[in-house]
């Protein structure tokens, strides 16, 4: 490097990416010179600290694509992104979630400080290791998501010169950039340690689990059917011709992303983590699926965690905002009918299953065997009620809920919240809770449980001086922490985002085994602890035909994914990296109940349906299945363009298919 070095602040590379610069032009050097930076810890670790300030939110953020342009959610504001993706009104001149040139940035600045933190003589050597290993890690962790979003990337493997050449930098084939992806894990690993719970205050700085599971992530993207033996990317290639898609399938891609999660599996279980179960992890009171779904995703750094981060207070309150229903919150995160109809029955069963038990229409005259576990008088014990809901030992559909909705698992209650359920990040004032029920002549519902009302004239419909509301006519709950008051915007202790648990390794785990040893004691062993923990018998026990084929399982497990970690942002990448978006919309009638493609009509309740009855929760107009959108998705749209500003800086960059 030249006499002073880059100084990558939060604040720079934000005035930086806005600015549109280059990712590969040379940063500005007036701020900070070597000295001043190497010479001091606290300067040092800012930078490194500076370097991990490109990792996006994790998840469930509205700003984001991943939620609202997955086939499981719609977001009713047309401010953000996803609206204009969706209707496909984008190019790669759209700034639309451009984060090629922070990534790019982000990994040019790990190389300075590798190549620099031993200069600082306020470290020990031990500390230099460490860090030099988080670096790497970082590394390695902004190329996968690059691949995610974007596919092969540009691969720069060293610390660049300001008067490199850049126009001879081309993309490197998808399976090589896995292997350094690997590569850089594997060199992190060996430099830190296997937890941070003796020093929980860095809880949040990669571990040894942690670069196993990316490493473990990256090979099963690499082994999935976008990317392997894909003839469509056959002429997806380099200007010199090199090939950047392997076009030839290799079943040796899913051993070895199986084997790369078996690891994860054996290293967790020195590690302390498992799958979070209330019961066992300091609650107190007898397993509960429904606490424990629910809370895997809200304790704050349990032990189901393998990577994440302390969320920002703003951010995660932001969510609860833009989730929870109006009035006083914005309530438009919308989960589509599609994810409603995945969730299985209580009896493991799905909803298609002539015994399952299922139910479309009507209205249910029980309850659910939880939804009052204490034979609580809803009248004269409506306080305890409220905290036995809030608190999770009362779940499940009441008397009187629409029938769809009835007898569902575990999940579909810790996920979704439906018209007519109490809701449950409200204090346990009854006055409180009349607000959000409406008390018209034609809706007279103010008994104090305050239920959300999604139909059209409902409360829910109205936020403050805007009108936000789920187009599908549901919400999501996931990760809105009931113990919340979102009345009055009082919020509970902050949880930490995660980045990876470890019932997303189950699931990659017996995905991969599945691919080539469909027969594999170790599926039925995996999948049926996550399906245990949901509350649901075992796969194999309530469906044995289908053990062994591997199409069959391949659809279960499939499915599995879409709700174990629904609203996690899973869903948009696994229904791309197995080439299933572009699944069209025939146009017939039963594509209501279409289980793949991302575009087409999508559907949810009636929300137009109005409400004119003494008792508006018994109008059944709002339940019947309705296209709130017709998508566009084309093929192209299986990666981000690279924005045009950069294909156009940089001679040999090809930009990726059908854009």
């Amino acid at each position: 490097m030249k006499n002073k070095l880059l100084y990558i602040g939060l604040t720079l590379l934000i005035s930086i990416a806005i600015a549109g610069c280059n990712y590969l032009e040379k940063q500005p050097d007036d701020m900070k010179t070597d000295d001043m930076i190497w010479s001091s810890r606290v300067e040092t670790e800012k930078y490194l600290y500076n370097v991990y300030s490109q990792i996006p939110a994790a998840s469930l953020q509205q700003n984001d694509p991943w939620l609202g342009c997955s086939d499981e959610c719609d977001l009713t504001w047309n401010v953000y992104p996803t609206y204009n993706i969706n209707l496909g009104n984008w190019n790669p001149s759209t700034s639309f979630y451009t984060k090629w040139g922070n990534y790019y940035r982000a990994i040019r600045a790990s190389f300075v400080f590798e190549n620099n933190v031993d200069k600082c003589p306020e470290l020990s050597n031990d500390l230099k290791t460490q860090y030099k290993a988080e670096a790497k890690f970082l590394r390695g962790f902004y190329y996968w998501y690059i691949i995610r979003q974007y596919g092969p990337a540009v691969l720069i493997t060293k610390a660049t010169q300001v008067d490199e050449d850049w126009n001879s930098y081309s993309r490197a084939p998808l399976d090589e950039c896995v292997t350094y992806i690997c590569q850089m894990m594997d060199e992190a690993e060996t430099g830190l340690p296997l937890t941070w719970n003796d020093n929980k205050v860095w809880l949040g700085k990669p571990t040894k689990v942690a670069c196993k599971a990316i490493k473990a992530e990256a090979l099963l993207l690499a082994a999935s059917p976008q990317w392997n033996g894909n003839t469509e990317y056959a002429d997806f290639k380099n200007k010199d011709g090199k090939l950047l898609a392997s076009t030839t399938y290799d079943e040796n891609k899913w051993k070895k992303a199986a084997a790369a999660a078996l690891e994860v599996i054996n290293l967790s279980t020195s590690a302390g983590i498992k799958l979070y179960k209330n019961n066992e992890n300091g609650d107190g009171t007898a397993f509960n699926p429904y606490k424990s779904v629910r809370d895997a995703i809200i304790k704050n750094w349990n032990c189901e965690v393998i990577f994440g981060r302390s969320q920002a207070l703003a951010d995660q309150n932001g969510w609860a905002v833009h989730a929870s229903p109006g009035p006083n919150n914005l309530g438009g995160v919308g989960p589509t009918q599609r994810v409603v109809d995945a969730f299985y029955m209580k009896n493991g069963r799905t909803i298609d299953d002539p015994q399952s038990g299922y139910v479309e229409t009507g209205f249910s005259t029980a309850g659910d065997d939880n939804w009052n576990p204490q034979n609580l008088n809803l009248t004269t014990d409506r306080v305890k009620m409220i905290a036995a809901i809030r608190s999770g030992d009362a779940w499940g559909h009441w008397p009187g809920d629409w029938n769809m909705y009835a007898n569902r698992e575990p999940r579909f209650y810790a996920s979704i919240l439906y018209n007519k359920r109490v809701i449950p990040q409200l204090t346990d004032d009854v006055v409180k809770r009349n607000y959000y029920s409406s008390n018209t002549t034609a809706a007279k519902q103010q008994d104090g449980y305050g239920r959300v009302e999604l139909y059209y004239g409902g409360i829910s419909r109205s936020s403050g001086s805007y009108t936000f509301y789920p187009r599908t006519g549901y919400l999501v709950l996931k990760n809105v922490d009931p113990q919340a008051n979102m009345r009055d915007r009082v919020y509970s202790t902050p949880h930490c985002e995660i980045f990876i648990r470890y019932a997303k390794i189950l699931l990659n785990y017996i995905e991969a085994l599945n691919e080539y040893d469909p027969n594999n004691s170790d599926i039925a062993k995996y999948w049926n602890m996550i399906r245990e923990r949901a509350g649901i018998p075992g796969v194999f026990d309530v469906y044995p035909a289908i053990k062994g084929n591997k199409e069959q399982q391949r659809e279960f497990i499939l499915r599995e994914r879409q709700i174990e970690l629904c609203f996690e942002t899973d869903r948009y990448f696994t229904t791309r990296r197995r080439w299933l978006a572009h699944t069209p919309d025939t146009g017939n009638d039963n594509d209501v109940y279409r289980k793949y493609g991302e575009g087409g009509r999508f559907w949810g309740m009636n929300i137009n349906g109005g409400a004119t009855t003494t008792n508006s929760f018994a109008y059944t107009g709002f339940y019947t299945r309705t296209a709130f959108e017709t998508r566009v998705f084309e093929k192209k749209m299986y990666l981000f363009p690279i924005p045009q500003t950069e294909v156009e800086k940089g001679t040999a960059l090809v930009q990726n298919p059908w854009w």
